[in-house]
């Protein structure tokens, strides 16, 4: 009767570890909305928080996806991100896109040069 109990517990604790998985979580300097004033993407925004990316084009209008996957690498001496991330139904995206710290933080999609993001101050 012991070994049962003690096989029960182990596998509730098995069972525990496998369904908890931690979420995965975009680095705290990525997270806010980031703009741009390129033309014809001045209405566009784009959001990261710890566990979810979106797009979108007023503050009130955004898809938001799960974030499964952050990696970060360097690329001719630049930081590069590639953030992958699913909709409602599972189906998987991949944004890459280099990252620089100056000035409060700026995005530039690793397939389009041209166009850079800032991160929006912070309004208290």
């Amino acid at each position: 009767m012991w070994t049962i109990s003690r096989l029960s517990c182990l596998l509730a604790v098995w069972l525990c570890a496998a369904c908890s998985s931690e979420a995965i979580q975009a680095p705290p300097y990525l997270v806010g909305v980031w703009e741009t004033r390129t033309e014809g993407y001045a209405d566009q925004h784009m959001f990261i928080d710890q566990t979810r990316i979106g797009f979108g084009t007023s503050s009130l209008d955004a898809d938001g996806y799960v974030i499964t996957k952050v990696e970060e690498s360097r690329e001719n001496n630049k930081t590069l991100f590639v953030v992958s991330y699913q909709d409602a139904e599972q189906a998987k995206y991949q944004l890459a896109f280099f990252y620089e710290p100056a000035g409060g933080g700026r995005i530039t999609f690793k397939n389009q040069g041209h166009l850079t993001w800032t991160k929006r101050a912070a309004t208290t």
